[in-house]
């Protein structure tokens, strides 16, 4: 997830809030807010994990995903991008585990 999906997310989360109303809740200025939705940069470790919070995601995915950012066309980005692909692998199987439980229980996912 980029910062600009991540910033997209929080205004969709929070009722199209402005962009002083993301910063409050990223604790960042209003200006480095536009700073990124002008591409001027991406999000830091730190606030990535706000995000996260504020969304209800799981910040390892989330920083991961700001580092591939951040790393494009740099010589680390193929080191951070194979990152994420093991963790999302290593998701995998968690995930149909909990799929197969909700249908042993005979419920259904709202998602399937």
């Amino acid at each position: 997830m980029t910062t600009m999906e991540l910033l997209e997310r929080l205004k969709t989360a929070n009722d199209g809030a402005s962009d002083y109303r993301i910063a409050q809740i990223l604790a960042v200025k209003p200006q480095t807010v536009s700073h990124w939705k002008n591409g001027r940069g991406t999000m830091g470790d730190e606030v990535g994990i706000r995000a996260a919070e504020a969304l209800g995601l799981d910040p390892v995915k989330v920083i991961v995903d700001l580092h591939i950012e951040r790393e494009e066309g740099n010589p680390t980005f193929s080191v951070w991008k194979a990152l994420g692909k093991r963790l999302e692998m290593a998701a995998l199987p968690a995930v149909a585990g909990f799929v197969g439980y909700l249908a042993s229980a005979g419920l259904q996912h709202p998602l399937i």
